[in-house]
């Protein structure tokens, strides 16, 4: 295998588990992405908070399941585009939009840095292409890394559930 096989792997798993975990998070804390959403002024809030991480979802998946893909390297352009809007439009706007890239815990503002990643995005997608005929990455290792995230989602998810559950129990009068 030669080194721009293992390279071009190599960027397509790393950048197919921070879709899939990304994806994973919005969906754990649907409601911290609503919000930036609603911050931003996005119309049709729910359609476009489930929309995103499905998406995401696809785009990893493709990413490591199906060597020179053109819909991979689509969804991952159309993704990181929309990344770099939603940076410009709450920067055109002088408001602080918490980012909710990663879930709750992301604690940065949306902005430069989305605007700053979109090259990075843009070349992952041209590496969607131009993989090699004989990649490492294919579907087994699709369907491996997206058990493991989706197992390590749901080990964050429980927690999470029982904390929203003690909080509205705590806010309903007795």
């Amino acid at each position: 295998m030669t080194v721009y096989a293992t390279l071009n792997a190599a960027v397509r798993i790393v950048a197919a588990a921070v879709l899939i975990y990304a994806a994973a998070q919005k969906l754990a804390a649907p409601r911290s992405f609503r919000s930036t959403l609603t911050a931003l002024r996005i119309p049709r809030v729910i359609f476009v908070s489930a929309a995103v991480p499905v998406a995401e979802l696809g785009a990893g998946y493709f990413l490591l399941s199906t060597p020179q893909s053109v819909l991979a390297a689509v969804l991952v352009a159309g993704l990181g585009i929309s990344f770099a809007a939603a940076g410009a439009l709450a920067l055109s706007r002088g408001t602080r939009v918490k980012c909710a890239c990663f879930g709750p815990a992301d604690g940065g503002d949306l902005g430069l840095r989305q605007i700053a990643m979109l090259p990075l995005w843009g070349g992952v997608a041209v590496l969607a292409v131009w993989t090699p005929d004989r990649s490492p990455a294919g579907p087994e290792l699709a369907v491996g890394v997206t058990l493991a995230l989706s197992a390590f989602a749901a080990l964050k998810v429980v927690p999470l559930t029982r904390k929203n559950r003690e909080y509205m129990q705590a806010m309903v009068p007795r």
